[in-house]
């Protein structure tokens, strides 16, 4: 199985984070943001259709606090972009998106093309999406506030 890493553009955007490509278990999408593409100006080259997704996602330790809850550490808020999108199914996006995980999985094509890269997020609560792609970018990380200082 390849790592996903390799597969993303800036992934070390999150891999300097986490130490490696975070499994995205647990995390909650917060905000999916489709274009459905156009033109490039000046040069006329077709933009095929983007999806942007922000989703925040940390590492949890074995570590107990208090409460005798595990600590949660490095709350980052991810924007990923994926291009050139296709064979797009969501359903269930509401007030808590939570995933089980993020599957990445690269999809040889005919004719010595790039491969297609499939996507799955899985259900946990909310959204449900699977979609194949042709890249995929890390374009921004930054902390994620937390309102509960002790998560």
């Amino acid at each position: 199985m390849t790592d996903p890493a390799k597969l993303i553009e800036s992934s070390e955007k999150l891999t300097s984070i986490f130490g490696c490509w975070p499994g995205f278990h647990d995390a909650e999408v917060v905000e999916f943001n489709l274009w459905r593409g156009g033109y490039e100006p000046g040069s006329g080259r077709r933009i095929l259709p983007v999806l942007t997704v922000k989703i925040h996602l940390w590492q949890t330790t074995p570590d107990l606090d208090a409460r005798g809850y595990c600590i949660l550490r490095y709350h980052t808020l991810a924007t990923l972009r994926f291009h050139d999108v296709d064979e797009l199914d969501m359903s269930g996006f509401n007030q808590q998106n939570v995933i089980f995980g993020l599957g990445i999985t690269s999809e040889e094509r005919e004719g010595g093309l790039s491969p297609f890269l499939r996507v799955e997020f899985d259900p946990s609560f909310g959204i449900s999406a699977a979609l194949r792609c042709n890249r995929i970018e890390v374009l921004q990380v930054e902390p994620f506030p937390q309102s509960d200082p002790a998560a």
